[in-house]
């Protein structure tokens, strides 16, 4: 851990060069009394090592100091040791320790102010360097709490950042299964019904369903185990891949074709999507395309992705009953999918019939 952008052996470092000069700035005003500056200085050096035992020790010189009259400034070295001790030691009762230094101080300053007003001179009176002392101590004190609540304050909000992004990472993690999953299983019991309904009756069309079953289930367990390798902990690289993107559209578009319904796709997008964007505006394509299969019972429907250096339009219309009316975990997910990149969603019936996805994206500079 580092403070003021030092670490810690810098820090020890500076404190031992601060207690040297205060211990030199003793010595030229209190010649003859070495031992008290050593046991001043010494702790204000090792405050960061030991900073319980350090503030024994100077509290226990300073008042051998202040009894002996060689007491030549207002605690400082007490207050020194005392911010460590405020900064690193826990409270188990801090709302109490406030309230007592709280009232310390109140009553170390109304005393100072009462012995100036009564004649002593501030500076000189031993009994106002120990008030001011007290003072100083307080402000040491507080200042000492008052950094740490605030480094605690912000060790909270990383670890709240932290787990938000954790969150975050399992609803796309979520997102992402859902839209492979959902997509690929409505083709495939699509096609698998299909098969069933003409095997008495059309069989050579059950190899047209079989086959697309097999390239169906081979290209989600394609996408599944790019995904999974993304969650990998090892360092092994892994087969995986290329993440889906506006050049999977046509592929996607002739699966769904498969099961009998005519999509125009149409797609004019001049500048290069950044990867994030391009796999945001097929997922989007692929959870309509699912929906339109699965309930919308339509014959046609048209995709167009239009683009441009600052935003990228989806929009998927149907001639179906409407059936995908009813916001469910798809339209959900184009939302969630939506609200991450600011962007703006409609999703409803359309004016000539059938049902309606209209989804602008803005695209990151």
């Amino acid at each position: 851990m580092t403070e003021y952008g030092l670490s810690r052996r810098q820090l020890i470092i500076a404190d031992v060069v601060v207690a040297v000069a205060y211990a030199v700035l003793l010595l030229l005003s209190m010649p003859s009394d070495a031992l008290i500056v050593v046991g001043l200085a010494l702790p204000a050096a090792v405050r960061r090592l030991w900073p319980i035992p350090a503030l024994g020790v100077v509290v226990v010189v300073s008042a051998i100091a202040v009894a002996v009259g060689a007491l030549r400034d207002p605690l400082l070295a007490t207050a020194y040791v005392l911010y460590i001790v405020a900064l690193t030691c826990a409270s188990s009762r801090p709302l109490s320790n406030r309230r007592l230094f709280g009232l310390a101080g109140s009553v170390g300053l109304v005393v100072l102010v009462l012995a100036m007003v009564a004649g002593a001179p501030a500076g000189r009176s031993d009994v106002t360097l120990v008030l001011t002392g007290v003072a100083a101590m307080y402000g040491a004190w507080m200042l000492g709490r008052v950094v740490r609540d605030r480094r605690a304050a912000a060790a909270r909000a990383a670890q709240a950042l932290a787990e938000q992004a954790v969150a975050d990472e399992r609803l796309r993690i979520a997102r992402e299964l859902h839209d492979i999953v959902a997509h690929s299983m409505g083709l495939i019991a699509v096609k698998a019904g299909v098969a069933n309904h003409v095997l008495q009756v059309r069989p050579e069309e059950v190899a047209d369903a079989l086959s697309v079953i097999e390239s169906t289930s081979r290209d989600a367990l394609v996408e599944l185990r790019h995904m999974l390798g993304l969650l990998r902990t090892s360092n092994e690289p892994a087969d995986l891949a290329p993440p889906a993107g506006l050049a999977a559209l046509p592929d996607l578009v002739a699966r769904v074709e498969s099961t009998g319904v005519r999509v125009e796709l149409a797609v004019d997008v001049p500048e290069p999507l950044p990867e994030a964007v391009e796999l945001t505006v097929h997922r989007i394509v692929q959870e309509c395309l699912t929906n339109v299969t699965k309930h919308a019972h339509a014959h046609q429907c048209h995709v167009t992705v239009r683009g441009d250096a600052n935003a990228v339009q989806v929009q998927v219309t149907d001639d179906g009953i409407g059936g995908a009316a009813v916001e469910g975990h798809g339209l959900i997910g184009i939302r969630e999918r939506v609200s991450m990149y600011g962007g703006t969603y409609r999703a409803g019936p359309y004016d000539g019939g059938g049902f309606e996805v209209v989804v602008r994206l803005p695209v990151s500079a």
